[in-house]
């Protein structure tokens, strides 16, 4: 069963998205790598049950979604054609995390693994005698990300470096980098969340070497503010934010929160565009710094407005759309769970 509907996101059904959104979900993201003709995604679900998803693409800031349903242990193939008018970059969601297995073809060239990495610092690593690389660099940032890359060789020393800007909001930059002599790996650091594939040819056939994010990037802290991290209260939550308060009565409201959970107040609060020096998907695989921050705490409250509901990653996904409409959040699931020093914060790394 293949069912494909494409709409574009308004109002009403980003209302109707973020009531179903205390799920966590998978969004996987693929740099303008191949022409729509000669693209094929292959998904297959993994899962006994019948599961959906969705092909994305971003017109100016607005979002288009086509969605696939699958049968259980189904697998369906996708066209570019079927979704995008050209050569651009894109990211495919499923609602119910690790259901789906999602691959990307160009042509008959080498199959690409889809990945949730956004971290704007990770590594690429090399057999011994690569000197050349093909580099896709995808911006997940609403403006401006400037990317920096080292190529080092065995012994760690660099032997080239490349800067590339990209100017606007899901901007692919694809170039072929030719280094001096061979490297074993390649490091990518981008100012903002990104996305990247490298391909090198290993004797005649094109590989991959997938994105790796060694550590957390590190965040600038304030030492003058008190942090507190913001999730579900699942067993094994799967999303959560940060928050940083000055106030000394928010922060004493904040603290009651952990002692008493059973007090279930809401934070209203209000977002801008950055991270703050703060914010991070905590529970993610690479812990990313999210592309926005809480900047106040209107209340916390025992109830709130259905227009405000949502997770952070799906606030991060519909960002653009959110900031336009006043940049408003109340997560009806989401509450104080822990408070973090400073250096948990920076670091991306929890204590016990």
């Amino acid at each position: 069963m293949d069912l494909s509907i494409k709409t574009t996101l308004g109002i009403s059904s980003l209302i109707f998205l973020t009531h179903l959104s205390a799920q966590a979900t998978d969004v996987l993201y693929a740099p303008a790598f191949c022409e729509p003709e000669a693209l094929t995604i292959m998904v297959t679900n993994k899962t006994s049950e019948p599961q959906r998803l969705w092909t994305q693409v971003r017109f100016d800031g607005e979002l288009q979604e086509l969605h696939h349903d699958l049968d259980a242990k189904s697998q369906i193939k996708i066209r570019g054609t079927r979704f995008l008018p050209s050569k651009m970059a894109f990211s495919v969601k499923s609602w119910t995390k690790n259901s789906l297995q999602i691959t990307a073809r160009c042509e008959e060239n080498l199959s690409i693994p889809l990945s949730d990495l956004t971290s704007s610092q990770v590594s690429h690593w090399l057999p011994s005698s690569v000197k050349s690389v093909k580099v896709h660099l995808l911006n997940l940032f609403l403006k401006s990300n400037t990317v920096k890359l080292k190529a080092l060789n065995k012994v760690g020393t660099v032997i080239g470096e490349k800067e590339v800007l990209l100017k606007n909001y899901y901007d692919t930059e694809s170039f072929k980098w030719t280094l001096p002599e061979s490297a074993s790996r390649v490091e990518v650091v981008g100012q903002e969340r990104l996305h990247s594939l490298l391909f090198y040819d290993s004797f005649g056939v094109e590989k991959l070497s997938p994105a790796v994010a060694m550590v957390p990037v590190r965040l600038p802290a304030s030492t003058d503010k008190t942090y507190f991290l913001v999730s579900t209260k699942d067993a094994r939550p799967e999303e959560a934010f940060v928050i940083a308060l000055d106030d000394a009565t928010q922060i004493a409201t904040a603290r009651e929160q952990i002692r008493n959970p059973s007090l279930e107040k809401i934070i209203v609060a209000g977002i801008e565009l950055g991270n703050g020096g703060f914010n991070r998907a905590f529970f993610s695989r690479d812990k990313s710094p999210y592309s926005w921050s809480v900047n106040r705490v209107d209340a916390f409250a025992d109830f709130a407005h259905i227009d405000c509901d949502g997770s952070p990653d799906l606030t991060e996904e519909r960002l653009m759309m959110k900031l336009n409409e006043g940049g408003r959040i109340c997560f009806w699931r989401y509450r104080i769970i822990k408070e973090l020093s400073s250096s948990e914060v920076s670091s991306g790394t929890l204590k016990p």
